[in-house]
């Protein structure tokens, strides 16, 4: 089932860089992307990652645990090395300083991480093939999509350079890619992959709500209100689907 893995995991990249193309373009609107972006991360931590953690953990109480272990782990990273973007600074796109795109960087990392695990998911996934396969496929693709504006709002929100931006997007479609890779050669304990799940759903809910929610909001609208709606929404029809 190799082959069919890859042809998915190629899939989803593309649509990774589709997602990130759009947001880019459209970086005048940054606010209205760091919205969506909110609400897709924050959603994916509640509906996605720690369904899935309590799944491979096999109890509820070990994945909470392991999300208030990333949630307090980056909380303190982030006062030890004075990375945190900070609620008047995340805004303002004219600031370049290198302290400030740290935050971004270290985001987008944990969305590669969250990526290359949907690989090894993917991986299995089809290795059991019939109407399970085609749907984890589906949803990869279109998270993939999300993923890709997800990338940018924490790059717009940590002042990072299109440029740069692009190298990052690139990172995350690959991730699955070497996901499937990994996937198809080695089997990963679900205890591990549990955890990992779990530590990363803290990752996603502490950067969400202490920089990307504030980022979104520092000028309130109804339609950014709406945006992050849109961002929790969507990550939950997605995991529906899947879940089916």
């Amino acid at each position: 089932m190799l082959g069919p893995a890859l042809a998915v995991s190629f899939a989803a990249f593309a649509s990774a860089f589709a997602g990130g193309y759009m947001a880019l373009r459209a970086v005048r609107y940054v606010g209205m992307i760091i919205a969506v972006g909110a609400g897709i991360r924050i959603g994916a931590a509640f509906f996605d990652l720690i369904p899935e953690a309590t799944e491979h953990l096999g109890s509820l109480q070990a994945a909470m645990a392991w999300t208030a272990i990333g949630f307090l782990a980056f909380y303190a990273i982030e006062q030890v090395t004075t990375l945190h973007v900070g609620h008047e600074t995340s805004v303002e796109l004219d600031h370049d300083s290198a302290t400030h795109q740290h935050i971004g960087i270290v985001g987008v990392t944990g969305m590669g991480i969250h990526s290359f695990l949907d690989g090894v998911a993917l991986a299995a996934g089809l290795a059991v093939g019939g109407g399970v396969g085609i749907v984890i496929a589906a949803v990869v693709i279109v998270h993939r999509f999300s993923d890709g504006i997800g990338v940018v709002s924490f790059l717009l929100a940590s002042n990072t350079p299109s440029s740069t931006a692009w190298r990052w997007v690139t990172l995350v479609a690959v991730a699955p890619v070497a996901g499937v890779l990994v996937g198809a050669i080695l089997q990963i304990p679900d205890a591990v992959l549990g955890a990992m799940l779990g530590f990363f759903a803290g990752f996603f809910l502490y950067v969400g709500s202490s920089d990307l929610l504030p980022a979104a909001h520092a000028r309130t609208s109804p339609l950014r209100i709406t945006l992050t709606l849109a961002g929790f929404a969507v990550t939950y029809a997605i995991v529906t689907v899947a879940a089916r």
